[in-house]
This record gives structure tokens, C-alpha cells and sequence, in this order.
């Protein structure tokens, strides 16, 4: 067979045209693959800290010059999806200086960032970067930081975060002489107040100047009025989350202040890179200052002369790094106070509590997307009052221990952040028991009355972005109660049967959900649909009208049911650019199983079981709350009002009739404002008005068998005076060096000298002989318009 002859130039035109379309095929090929590379998302992820401490960084602002942006978590972690190419990426955070970053995207990628401190003139900033309420998914939280604090007047140069918090909306105040936390129609005792994570069962202190809480060992606070999250149990009303700041302290800090009430001192101080410790001491001296000045602005007759009443308190802090996943946190806090009053030459009275609360706190990091949370704490309370008069010595003591362990674990994922975990906690109670001493001699009661009981609690919750514009929280938690021995039960037959120690006396299991729908209207704005059923097992039993700490708390048993409350909230939450946040949001709540104590104090002397003497019935409250802030430039404040109604109805009281709370209020308002002018001069001012409390009047008297005889109106059918007053304060802040500032405050407490009664009484003028008695009532006011200088020196180590 002859070969095929092909000619040159044919071969060459064919390999030309190959080489061309294998080109043309290879360039295609290329292009597709550049095309489906730049159009594909590729994950940027990492961890987000300090350049400082290495400590993570949570809620730091990350945006990508594509459009994408997210927020670092708890544990410092970021991710974004980014496309093939350059990019930029721009974190910023208020209280550290903005990080602009170029970054070459090819793959998925893991990286880490840095951020400095911003420069200050002396301390740190002390302000969060949380997102608004109208873009949260989460239960509604009332977030009140250490820059909110600076913005309301100090009452005789002293800032309580309890006072600021009681300046928004929902949150009803008891009246002067009274620090009472009244949330949504709810008691004080229906709160549920945790600080390092270790309860606080009497946040505050005498005639409710201020609370336990010493602003400079807070960081923020945290407030839950409805959709109250699974992580939290066993109270009908709100929590109140108290944290001291948990970052490393890089250099020595000292701070110190005095003012006409009290004297405080505070050290931060690093023991090595990765630990630091802080300690801050409070002390009144109000027995050589307020007490003599209130009395020298009354009369001579005035009761000030009689008292003395002092407190001192001590906070002490650890925070430390352990490696790269692990950090442990110390916290404790003891808090004494001493009071005493002198109703005649012969006879005087005392009273002193403490409050103790230990948490140790072990944060793990287990991966990008999960951290772990174990915390074991202690809290402690105790009251004693005594009764002395010549040779006879009466008193009666209180007394609480808990101890509690919680695991809680946090796995944040694209579109879900799941909470999970465990608690565990031990209640030993002893709320009467009684002393009595008589010329020597010591009267024998018996054993005191001790109970014993136990929560066992599972919860778990589940924060899920729909889609940008919906978003749902879902939580559960489940608990166990134990009524445990030893306890002796007495029937309805008056038989006894003993339990021993340990042993069940009763138990139950109860459920509390919580749901929170959100739905955005538009990117700063949305509504909120919020649903809680909580239950209480213990319970904070008043025993006085008055603002002193003889309260005390029993657990549930045979013949106390726990309290149960459920609570609707639907709200609407705006944000108007980055400079104003509001809402309006209307509740109702629904309680069952209050209790009312029939005795005084000083039927708890006989050593009577209390839980013998007890009354139960139902309550309600609803009403509307509406709240605005500015929070940037150089006149910011906010505006918190409520319109509200609360009730209540026993069996026993008012003949079954529904009547109003105590605590009742129609309207409240607070109004708190700050000017800064410039960075050494400002000026803050609040105003507050509530509709009076309510109580039950004497409409009549009359004479039977020579005694007077009291008629009453109806239960509470009748309105003390209305409360307001307003207080101003002018600060002058000065930087002496690099290492020293100092600050200089003059406030006004009630500075046109309302005079807020803190109760009235009725006076009968007159002859009885003559039958021409008139009754005429009588209020009595506790604070007068009161000036106060305070002064602040801050030390601050340089580098």
C-alpha cells in the first residue's frame, strides 16, 4: 500500500488550526475556572483579641468591602464569607482602635487579629458595644453599663447601679427610704439578683440610699423583664444580672474617693501576664455626718438623733488565662451592717445582716464554635434583731446558705447559638429563730426551725435566625424541688410523722418555657412577641410595711405551693441611625399562689412554724412602657415612662374583693439627662415622678367601752401623697499627669426640698371627755434637700 502523501503546507495549516483550538479551548477553560472562583464564597474565620492581654474580644464590628459583615462572639471568634480576590475588612469597637485589613482571598482561610486599647487620659473605656434591642433575637435585656452610670446624679457624691436601673421603664420604685426592685407589678422578693453568678438575697442597704453594689467593682448589669431565658430559673418576675469586669488587668490601677457618706478604695494590679487580681473596700461614716446633719435640718424632736446605722463592704476579684482555651474567674464580696435605735432612755433596739457571695468560674474554649461554662458559688445571709429594755433581752435571727454548681455550654453556628447545661443547688434556710434573756436567764424554744430543700434543673435554648428578617428564641427548662429532711409534719389530726435527714418530704417537677418572635419592619426597626411561664419554689415573707430587712425567705412544702406566674409582652423596637434607640412595649402577667404573712416580727419570738400562719391568693398587672436614649454628642440621656395597674385578691383580705398592690402605680416617669461641654466640665440632672403608694385609711373612730375604735376603708383603697423629686450634679474632671486625673463632683439630692413621705400616720386632737376629737393625718418625710461635695483620684500605671 503506497503512503498517503500529504503536503506541507497542508500538515502546517492543520497544526496551526489545532494549536489554535486547543488554545482557544485551554484559554475557555481557564476562564470558566477564574469565573467559578471569583464568583464562589469563601470562609474567613478566626479569633478576635486584644494585643494586650491576648484576652478575646466579643461584639467587635467586622464589615467586608463586598458588603458582608458579622460580630465576634464571646470567645473572640469571627466568620465571613468573602469572595475570590482582594478584600478589606474594617473591625471596630468602641472601647479599641479600628484595624483596617487588606487580605488576599484564594481558599478558606483561618487567621487571627489584634486590637490596641484606644488612648485615654486615664482609665479604660468603660462602655459595651452590644447590639440593640431592635435587631436582637434574644428575651429583651435592659443593659446598664458603667457609662450610663456617670450620667446619673450621685445621691451624697455616690453612684448605685440599682438607682440607675430603677430609672427605667417597668421597674417601680417603693417610695423614699426604700430600694425595693418592683418589676411589672411583681414584689422585690420575685426577683431573682445574681452577682459573679452567686444569688444576692438582699440587694440593699438600709432606707435604700443604695444598693450592695459598688459601682466601681461593676462592669454592667443586665436586666430581664420578659422572655426570661432557660439559663434562669425559679423566680416569677425579672433578673437582675450583675458582672464585675473579667479582663486582665495589663498594668497597676488605684482609685479613691470620699464624700460626706462614705470613703472607697479600689487596686487592679497584674501578677503575671496572664493574671491580675482587684480589690475594692467601701466604708459609711454616716453616724458622724448624715445622721447629725439630718438632724440639725429638723427639728429637736427629730428621731435622727437616735439612730446610728454604718455598713462597710469588700469586693475582691481573680481573673486569669490558663494557656490558650482556659480561664478562670474568682469573684467574692461581704458586705456588714450595723443599726441601732433608741425609742426612749430605756429602750433600745438593733439590727445587724450580712450578705456573702463566692463564685469560681472555669471558661473553656472547646473549638471555633463552642465554649464551655462551669461556675461553683456560695451565698450567704443573715439578720438578727434585737429588743433590749433594762433587764430583759429579746431577739430573733435569720439566716441562709446555698450552695450552687451550673454547667452551661454556648455552640454558636451559622444561624443557630444553642445554649445547653445543668444546675444544681442546696437551700438551708432558718428564718425565726428566737433568743430571749431575762435577768441572767436564758429561755429554752426547742429546736429552731431549719428546712431543708433542693432544685435539680436541665434547660437548653435555641436563638435561630430565620432569615435576616426573622428570628426565634425558643428555651425550656426543667427542675426538680425537694422538700428534704430531717422535718417533722404534722397532720390535719395533729399526728406527726418524722423525716429524717435527707429523706423527701415532697417533691414535683416544674417546667418553665420561654418564647421570643422577632420580625424586622425594616433594618432599624421590628416587632417583638415575647411568652415566659416561671415558678418560684422559695419565698421572700414580709413581716414589716417598712423598709427594714426583716423579711424573710421559706421554701415550698406540704402546705406552700410554689408561685407560678405566666407573661405576654408584645413590643416595637427602633433605632434611629447610631445616635437614638426606643421602644414601646405592652405586658401582661398573670400570678398564682402569693402569700401574705398574718403575724409581726414579734410573733416570730414564739418560735411559731410560719408556715402555719400564712395567707395565699392571686394577682395581675398589665400595662404600657415607652423608652427613648441618646446615646452619642454631647447632650445624651434617656426618657422611661409606664403606665401600669397591678392587683391582687385573698381570700382572707378585703372580704375576697380585688384590690390594689401595695406598690401599685398608675404612672412613672424618670428622666435623666447629661451635658458634657467639653472633657473636663459636665453636667447631669434627673427628674422622677410616681403616683403614690397605696394603703389602707382609717375613714372613722369611734368609742366602745372606752376604747377607741379604728374603721377602715377600704383594703388599700387609698393613695399617699405623689413622688418626685429632682437631683443635679456638676462634675470638673482634671488630668493632673500621665499618671494621675482626679474628679471633683458637687450634687443636689431633692433640690427643691420635696417632702416625699415615706408613710403617714393619723393624729387624734382633742378631748375625749368633751367627745370633740379630730383626726388628722400626718406624714412623715425622710430626706430634705441635701448638698454633698465628693472627690475622686485615679492612678493609672504607663508603660
Amino acid at each position: 500500500m503506497e503512503p498517503v502523501f500529504v503536503p506541507t503546507t497542508y500538515y502546517t495549516r492543520y497544526l496551526s488550526s489545532l494549536h489554535l483550538s486547543l488554545s482557544f479551548l485551554i484559554f475557555f477553560l481557564l476562564m470558566a475556572t477564574s469565573a467559578s472562583s471569583q464568583s464562589k464564597q469563601f470562609k474567613v474565620e478566626g479569633y478576635l483579641y486584644t494585643s494586650e492581654t491576648s484576652n478575646p474580644i466579643a461584639n467587635a464590628i467586622f464589615k467586608a468591602s463586598s458588603g458582608q459583615s458579622t460580630r465576634s462572639k464571646d470567645n473572640g471568634y469571627f466568620s465571613l464569607n468573602l469572595p475570590f480576590g482582594k478584600n478589606q475588612i474594617t473591625i471596630t469597637h468602641l472601647t479599641y482602635d479600628t484595624l483596617n485589613i487588606k487580605i488576599e482571598v484564594t481558599g478558606n482561610t483561618q487567621t487571627a487579629y489584634y486590637l490596641n486599647l484606644k488612648s485615654a487620659a486615664m482609665a479604660e473605656v468603660k462602655v459595651s458595644a452590644k447590639k440593640s434591642n431592635a435587631n436582637k433575637i434574644s428575651p429583651n435585656v435592659s443593659t446598664i453599663t458603667n457609662d450610663d452610670l456617670e450620667k446619673v446624679p450621685a445621691f451624697l457624691g455616690q453612684r448605685d447601679p440599682i438607682k440607675a436601673l430603677q430609672t427605667l421603664p417597668g421597674t417601680g420604685k417603693g417610695g423614699e427610704g426604700n430600694s425595693g426592685f418592683y418589676v411589672r407589678g411583681a414584689t422585690s422578693g420575685q426577683n431573682l439578683t445574681i452577682f459573679n453568678d452567686a444569688v444576692i438575697y438582699n440587694p440593699s442597704h438600709l432606707l435604700g440610699f443604695f444598693s450592695v453594689f459598688n459601682s466601681g467593682a461593676v462592669d454592667h448589669i443586665n436586666l430581664y423583664k420578659s422572655g426570661i431565658p432557660s439559663e434562669f430559673g425559679g423566680r416569677l418576675s425579672a433578673i437582675i444580672e450583675v458582672n464585675s469586669s473579667r479582663k486582665i488587668a495589663d498594668s497597676i490601677s488605684m482609685e479613691g474617693d470620699i464624700s460626706i457618706l462614705a470613703a472607697s478604695a479600689s487596686l487592679a494590679t497584674p501578677v503575671t501576664k496572664n493574671w491580675s487580681i482587684s480589690a475594692i473596700a467601701r466604708k459609711t461614716f454616716m453616724n458622724y455626718t448624715v445622721w447629725p446633719l439630718l438632724s440639725s435640718m429638723q427639728s429637736t424632736s427629730s428621731s435622727f438623733n437616735n439612730i446610728k446605722y454604718d455598713f462597710h463592704d469588700l469586693n475582691f476579684s481573680s481573673n486569669a488565662r490558663l494557656g490558650k482555651s482556659n480561664f478562670l474567674y474568682f469573684n467574692a464580696y461581704t458586705g456588714d451592717d450595723a443599726f441601732g435605735f433608741d425609742a426612749r432612755a430605756d429602750i433600745s433596739n438593733g439590727m445587724d445582716w450580712q450578705n456573702s457571695a463566692y463564685s469560681l468560674t472555669l471558661k473553656t474554649i472547646i473549638s471555633n464554635s463552642v465554649v464551655l461554662n462551669n461556675t461553683a458559688s456560695f451565698s450567704g445571709y443573715r439578720f438578727n434583731f434585737g429588743l433590749q429594755q433594762d433587764n430583759f433581752v429579746a431577739g430573733i435571727a435569720s439566716n441562709i446558705r446555698d450552695y450552687n454548681f451550673k454547667s452551661i455550654i454556648n455552640i454558636y453556628l451559622d444561624k443557630h447559638y444553642l445554649k445547653g447545661g445543668i444546675q444544681y443547688v442546696d437551700h438551708n434556710f432558718k428564718p425565726n429563730t428566737p433568743s430571749i434573756r431575762s435577768f441572767g436567764v436564758d429561755y429554752d424554744f426547742g429546736n429552731p426551725n431549719t428546712y431543708y430543700s433542693d432544685e435539680s434543673s436541665i434547660f437548653l435554648s435555641d436563638e435561630y435566625k430565620i432569615s435576616d428578617q426573622t428570628g426565634i428564641y425558643a428555651g425550656l427548662r426543667l427542675t426538680n424541688y425537694r422538700h428534704k429532711g430531717p422535718y417533722t409534719l404534722i397532720n390535719e389530726d395533729k399526728s406527726e410523722v418524722n423525716f429524717g435527714r435527707k429523706s423527701t418530704v415532697r417533691s414535683f417537677l416544674y417546667l418553665e418555657p420561654s418564647l421570643t418572635f422577632k420580625q424586622s419592619i425594616s433594618n432599624n426597626s421590628s416587632i417583638k412577641f415575647s411568652f415566659s411561664r416561671n415558678v418560684q419554689p422559695i419565698h421572700l415573707i414580709s413581716v414589716t410595711a417598712v423598709n427594714f430587712p426583716a423579711d424573710f425567705w421559706m421554701p415550698s412544702l406540704n402546705t406552700i405551693p410554689a408561685e407560678k406566674g405566666q407573661q405576654f409582652s408584645l413590643g416595637y423596637f427602633r433605632d434611629f441611625g447610631q445616635n437614638y434607640e426606643s421602644y414601646i412595649d405592652m405586658y401582661y402577667k398573670k400570678m398564682n399562689g402569693l402569700i401574705e404573712f398574718s403575724g409581726g416580727i414579734m410573733s416570730l419570738i414564739d418560735n411559731l412554724k410560719i408556715e402555719n400562719n400564712l395567707s395565699f391568693g392571686n394577682g395581675d398587672a398589665y400595662g404600657t412602657e415607652v423608652f427613648l436614649k441618646k446615646k452619642m454628642g454631647k447632650f445624651t440621656g434617656w426618657i422611661g415612662y409606664t403606665l401600669s395597674k397591678s392587683n391582687r385578691t385573698f381570700e382572707l383580705i378585703n372580704d375576697g374583693e380585688t384590690f390594689p398592690a401595695k406598690y401599685d402605680r398608675r404612672h412613672d416617669l424618670s428622666i435623666v439627662s447629661n451635658y458634657a461641654r467639653n472633657r473636663s466640665w459636665s453636667f447631669s440632672g434627673s427628674f422622677t415622678y410616681a403616683t403614690g403608694n397605696a394603703y389602707t385609711k382609717p375613714e372613722s373612730r369611734y368609742l366602745l367601752g372606752g376604747n377607741i375604735i379604728n374603721e377602715y376603708g377600704a383594703f388599700n383603697g387609698s393613695r399617699m401623697p405623689a413622688y418626685h423629686r429632682i437631683d443635679l450634679s456638676l462634675t470638673y474632671k482634671s488630668k493632673l499627669n500621665k499618671r494621675f486625673a482626679s474628679e471633683l463632683s458637687f450634687s443636689v439630692y431633692n433640690i427643691y426640698n420635696r417632702q416625699n413621705p415615706i408613710y403617714i400616720y393619723f393624729d387624734a386632737e382633742g378631748s375625749l371627755e368633751q367627745q370633740r376629737v379630730t383626726i388628722r393625718p400626718k406624714s412623715v418625710a425622710l430626706l430634705p434637700v441635701l448638698p454633698s461635695l465628693s472627690y475622686r483620684l485615679l492612678f493609672k500605671q504607663t508603660k
